[in-house]
């Protein structure tokens, strides 16, 4: 009876938690990422960020950014800040674009993808209708091929619509006639000023000026949208780089120098001897090779003008054993990367340095060859067959006429198939084409087949020179396991060491043992550069993860943790500091705004010690101050020997000839100008050359500055780490 007359009295709570029920029941699981109840205080889990109203959804950001991946020089961080940058700015343009009723058909993506391809839409059209029914009956090449033409066909549409869009918007930035006149009377009228100047650095020795947190924190507040900033962080590090010892290098080159002088190894565990014979006296080198190295034998032969081209990437001492050395001497260990190599001149011969070579080609349907020529129809099967035919006819008398009528590569055609003379290491060949050419001698036909259709070859002629063979015995230096545990351990001790210490006891801790310490600030969650320097030698393969600690709810300040990389780095990170808000501290701030506010109080000073009527000759005699004299333009507003001086000129024509100006803020300091003449304002009939110059100056202006206004005035909603942090990649 007691709880059912508490239920009474409660019976609106009751009523609203039966309400509550029955919407997660209408709606789903309540605690479920599509909530609605979830979304109302999370957000919605599939919207990495918003503009104006326009949703960024986590599987198009995802698929962007897969693209992106494609791209090996690019780190986690500098992909996803691209395609945020690329997704904000198509949906601006397409937001705007369409409230201005621009849109692209696809018959203007068809015209200008036809364009990329060289050729008319109506034939595009064909190629790609035929490229589609070869994916439709099965093949895999086909089938790929179709699919990127439909991407780039796709993603062309935001590059045409931007394009478009800013066109005709370029075309309503116009300089009037009058304006040019402003403009080139400002340039003419003249006027003349003697001046006092003293810098801000003399004005510093004299008066010793504070700004305090709270003056640039109420900076920061009246200029509030000019300080909006991404969260940021400041962390401290210790590092410890991964890697082999110099014991673990020592090992390998004594594994190495045995195989010098030739040595014999008892197993006493299993009553083993092996003798191992000296690598200059195997008389195998391959099988020797095979045998001791980590890499395989490799027979390719090298003349010494191309050893010379690879002189800058070899160590010299490794570079004068290949170019110098004898038939059967060992050179080495030689330290090339991460690697010590013993090196042998195996053998010498005659190998070709340059191949002529004529071709007949028979493409087919799917090859760039086929895609400029709509009479080339036939599958790849049907081109095989034809080559092996046409193979098998091939003389070499006959083989310039066989050219002539089968041939599809129409530039060699005209030289009865000729390509001229290339050397075996050509970049521009196909490899196919390339390799054919180093294993076959003069007056030899046969058939390759490459990315362009089937090649039938005939040698036509080679020139030798002197070939050199080596046989490398190559020991990787890695880092034992010995090694790997040691830095582990001392990383992982003096993480727990550190754990409770502030900044200043964890910095005095790392470097009172020697320690690698350094530290960073200003860091936004998707930092582009590495967190530790790269010529430390520490992988960056952390970074995001490192970041996504920092930033996350669980990591406070003088919070630690320790990071292993791919390599075995160790990177134990302190949070120094961290700013989450859309504004920076007054500590961040301070470089920023320190030196205008110095400046704004020491024109106050100035101006309060000259009084109401200041004089030249008073700020001269108060405050040291140098003479001169000038003439100068407002368009100009430069003072002779002192540079551009735009708030003295803008003071100087907005005065009365005879009248002295109160102290005004310069560059570099501070100025009290007198106006001695001001010339009349000049009646300017045609400014036209003017216009044009200022038109073109405007163009360029608007497109640099466009894009970044719409992104300053748009309402943009930045969810990616509440929501791609809980992403699963």
């Amino acid at each position: 009876m007691a709880i059912l007359g508490d239920i009474r009295k409660r019976t609106g709570l009751l009523i609203g938690v039966i309400g509550v029920a029955m919407l997660a029941f209408v709606a789903g699981d309540i605690f479920s990422d599509q909530s609605v109840i979830v979304r109302l205080f999370t957000g919605d889990p599939n919207e990495v960020g918003n503009v104006d109203g326009e949703s960024i959804t986590v599987g198009e950001f995802l698929n962007a950014q897969n693209m992106m991946r494609s791209n090996p020089n690019l780190s986690q961080n500098q992909s996803n800040q691209q395609v945020w940058s690329s997704l904000v700015s198509n949906k601006l343009i397409e937001s705007h674009a369409n409230k201005a009723g621009i849109e692209i058909s696809n018959d203007e993506v068809w015209h200008f993808v036809s364009r990329q391809y060289g050729m008319n839409v109506d034939e595009l059209k064909l190629q790609i209708g035929q490229l589609k029914g070869q994916a439709e009956q099965g093949s895999p090449e086909a089938a790929q091929d179709y699919q990127n033409f439909l991407l780039m066909f796709e993603s062309s549409k935001p590059d045409l619509l931007r394009q478009k869009y800013m066109n005709m918007v370029n075309m309503g930035v116009a300089v009037t006639h009058v304006e040019a006149k402003l403009q080139q009377a400002s340039n003419i009228q003249s006027g003349t000023i003697d001046y006092g100047y003293v810098s801000y650095a003399d004005l510093e020795k004299k008066y010793k000026v504070e700004i305090t947190d709270n003056e640039i924190q109420n900076y920061i507040n009246k200029y509030s949208n000019f300080f909006e900033t991404e969260p940021t962080v400041e962390l401290s590090y210790v590092y410890f780089v991964g890697g082999p010892s110099e014991e673990d290098e020592n090992k390998v080159k004594e594994s190495l120098n045995k195989l010098i002088t030739g040595t014999i190894e008892v197993d006493e565990i299993n009553n083993v001897t092996d003798t191992i014979q000296a690598f200059a006296s195997a008389t195998n080198d391959s099988i020797y090779v095979n045998m001791y190295s980590e890499r395989p034998f490799s027979s390719q032969f090298f003349s010494r003008k191309e050893i010379e081209q690879f002189k800058s990437q070899l160590p010299e001492d490794y570079y004068n054993f290949l170019m110098n050395s004898s038939l059967g001497e060992v050179g080495g260990p030689f330290k090339v990367g991460d690697t010590y190599q013993l090196v042998k001149l195996s053998e010498t011969k005659e190998i070709p340095d340059s191949i002529n070579s004529s071709h007949i080609l028979i493409s087919y349907s799917g090859t760039s060859v086929a895609q400029g020529n709509p009479a080339i129809t036939r599958t790849r099967e049907e081109a095989r067959v034809l080559a092996d035919s046409i193979k098998n006819m091939a003389t070499a008398a006959n083989f310039v006429n066989l050219v002539n009528e089968y041939s599809e590569d129409e530039g060699s055609k005209t030289q009865n198939g000729n390509i001229g003379w290339m050397s075996r290491t050509a970049q521009n060949l196909a490899p196919e084409y390339l390799q054919f050419l180093n294993t076959h001698k003069t007056g030899e036909i046969g058939i390759t087949e490459s990315q362009f259709g089937f090649h039938i070859i005939k040698i036509d002629g080679v020139k030798n020179q002197l070939g050199y063979q080596f046989a490398s015995i190559v020991k990787e230096v890695r880092s034992s396991q010995e090694t790997s545990d040691k830095n582990f351990s001392e990383a992982r001790n003096f993480a727990q060491e550190i754990q409770g210490m502030s900044l200043n006891e964890f910095a005095n801790a790392a470097q009172q043992k020697g320690y690698n310490y350094n530290s960073i600030s200003d860091v936004e969650r998707y930092y582009g550069q590495s967190i530790v320097e790269r010529s430390t030698g520490v992988s960056n393969d952390q970074d995001d993860n490192i970041l996504k600690w920092a930033f996350s709810k669980d990591a406070k300040v003088g919070s630690t943790n320790l990071f292993s990389t791919v390599n075995e780095d160790h990177i134990i990170v302190f949070v120094a500091a961290k700013n989450l808000d859309n504004k920076p501290s007054p500590k961040l701030a301070r470089e920023l705004v320190e030196p205008y506010l110095k400046k704004q109080k020491l024109v106050e000073t100035v101006n309060v010690e000259l009084g109401n009527q200041p004089t030249i000759d008073d700020f001269v005699s108060k405050f040291q101050a140098q003479r001169g004299s000038s003439s100068l333009t407002f368009g100009a507003a430069s003072i002779e020997g002192k540079g551009p001086e735009p708030k003295v000129a803008g003071a100087a024509f907005g005065m009365k000839v005879g009248e002295t100006s109160k102290a005004i803020e310069g560059r570099e300091g501070v100025y009290v100008i007198n106006l001695k003449r001001m010339a009349d304002y000049p009646d300017v009939q045609d400014a036209s050359a003017m216009q044009d110059q200022m038109q073109n100056q405007r163009n360029q202006e608007f497109q640099q500055q466009f894009l970044h206004s719409l992104i300053q005035s748009a309402e943009i909603k930045d969810n990616r780490m509440k929501v791609l942090d809980r992403q699963q990649f």
